[in-house]
């Protein structure tokens, strides 16, 4: 599964922290969420929960024959849609509530190992290349561990939906920079077998990403995706290495 090579360090798609794109980023790429963005998707997916909340709501309460015969069926979607509301507003909340880090030093050979964990976890059965370049110095990292991971298993949970039908995954994880300034890279380029449609994308997933980007923002990096109209995908994390 894993594969060492030496190359010259990659370049960080993004050298901006903040929450707006650059030029650069609005050409090769774009950071995964903004913050009006995100309230924009929150609204929205608020409005269609309450939408199908008040339909099956009104069916239930329906004298029709037909309705009557469908009080289980109906019941049963009435309780699905009240319990992905739910899983919807625990991640909204999630991304507003304020969130305090506690930051220790950890090796990057250590946190390479935590993401490999989580890569195994999330993705076992699909085809995945592992490329892990040699790091060097500076080799520590400032991080909150759980924080952290939080981040990784939102980013591979996301890579996970999108392979769902199949498809390979590519990992690079090496050093690079932003402003001439050492990073650490986890490049992940997806390619799925057949594209996902965004019509079967459940409504916490857009949050989700705004969670993990926020998580990585406090930590002086930056999450970002580009995508191509083949429907692949390449997921870019950068977090800053410390002397």
């Amino acid at each position: 599964m894993t594969a060492h090579r030496e190359r010259p360090p990659m370049r960080a798609e993004q050298a901006s922290g903040q929450s707006v794109p650059t030029e650069e980023s609005s050409e090769h790429g774009s950071l995964v969420v903004v913050q009006e963005r995100v309230l924009a998707e929150i609204s929205h997916e608020l409005g269609n929960f309450f939408h199908k909340l008040y339909y099956w709501s009104d069916y239930i309460k329906s004298d029709s024959e037909g309705a009557r015969k469908a009080d289980s069926t109906a019941g049963h979607m009435l309780e699905r849609t009240i319990s992905n509301l739910e899983d919807f507003l625990k991640v909204a909340l999630e991304y507003f509530y304020p969130i305090r880090l506690n930051f220790t030093k950890t090796g990057v050979g250590e946190l390479l190992d935590g993401f490999m964990t989580h890569l195994s976890a999330h993705l076992n059965g699909n085809e995945v290349r592992v490329f892990r370049d040699e790091i060097g110095e500076p080799s520590t990292i400032l991080i909150d561990p759980s924080r952290i991971s939080q981040a990784f298993r939102i980013a591979l949970h996301q890579v996970h939906e999108d392979l769902k039908s199949g498809g390979a995954l590519t990992v690079t994880l090496g050093k690079g920079s932003r402003r001439d300034f050492p990073g650490l890279e986890m490049r992940l380029e997806v390619e799925p077998k057949v594209p996902p449609s965004p019509l079967f994308r459940t409504a916490e997933a857009g949050v989700e990403w705004a969670v993990a980007h926020k998580l990585i923002e406090m930590h002086g990096g930056e999450i970002v995706e580009r995508c191509d109209a083949n429907g692949r995908k390449t997921v870019l994390i950068f977090l800053p290495l410390y002397v």
